[in-house]
């Protein structure tokens, strides 16, 4: 499978809200039935290593938007847990009921640590 980097990107801020979009070509989208179904994203540092945050369009922290494009909302919360490391690193699958499959394969997102944290 592919591994897709994406480097100049607005990225993952420890501690910090952050959301973004990624827009898929119109044959993909329609291969993949992406369009449809649930979606879940695993985000973590390393593969293998521990789930650091779902994105799921059950939860809305995913969601499909107009002309081909996924959404992900991540917290404050759900983005501290990336501050050991300068990579998110994740998949997109597509989960109908038992039938489960990889849409987008290791998606790799820049984490850059912040010299302000923390602000309350």
């Amino acid at each position: 499978m592919a591994k897709f980097v994406f480097p100049n990107v607005e990225p993952i801020r420890p501690g910090y809200d952050i959301e973004f979009r990624l827009q898929f070509p119109q044959d993909l989208w329609d291969a993949e039935q992406i369009g449809s179904g649930r979606l879940v994203a695993q985000f973590r540092s390393a593969v293998p290593g521990p789930v650091l945050f779902e994105a799921d369009t059950a939860t809305g922290t995913l969601q499909r938007e107009t002309l081909r494009t996924l959404a992900f909302f991540l917290s404050e919360e759900a983005t501290k847990p990336f501050a050991a490391s300068n990579i998110a690193v994740f998949d997109i699958a597509r989960i109908d009921g038992a039938d489960r499959r990889i849409v987008l394969d290791k998606v790799i997102w820049p984490v850059l640590k912040t010299v302000t944290r923390d602000v309350v």
